[in-house]
């Protein structure tokens, strides 16, 4: 009878920073908890919400400050996320370079979706 192989990723001996709920994987990526998913949806959609009301009730436009702030917020959400709820690393380069080059990428997107006029 053939003997049963157990699954084996490639590189034992090599520390694996994060675990899926699953166990150990080939492959070392970051995984979000329930916790920090609600911290990136709610630090995405409320800049979305309350920047323009606030524009709009100064009188201001309001498509370039929620382009800033939306981008800034939801960036560094999501290394805030990594970096601290799921990592436990706390502030350090790694942050604010994630932090920094998703802001500018989010920022972006939300600059082609708000003055195309899909949001808002």
């Amino acid at each position: 009878m053939a003997k049963l192989r157990t699954w084996e990723y490639k590189n034992k001996k090599r520390p694996r920073k994060y675990h899926t709920s699953m166990g150990i994987t080939d492959y070392d990526i970051p995984m979000f908890g329930y916790r920090s998913a609600l911290v990136i949806l709610f630090n995405t959609f409320l800049p979305l919400l309350v920047v323009p009301t606030l524009c709009d009730a100064i009188g201001i436009d309001y498509r370039m400050l929620t382009v800033i702030i939306t981008g800034l917020c939801s960036g560094f959400s999501v290394a805030y996320s990594q970096f601290f709820i799921e990592r436990k690393e706390g502030v350090c380069r790694s942050f604010w370079i994630v932090g920094g080059l998703l802001s500018v990428f989010i920022a972006l997107l939300i600059f082609l979706l708000v003055y195309m006029g899909v949001i808002l």
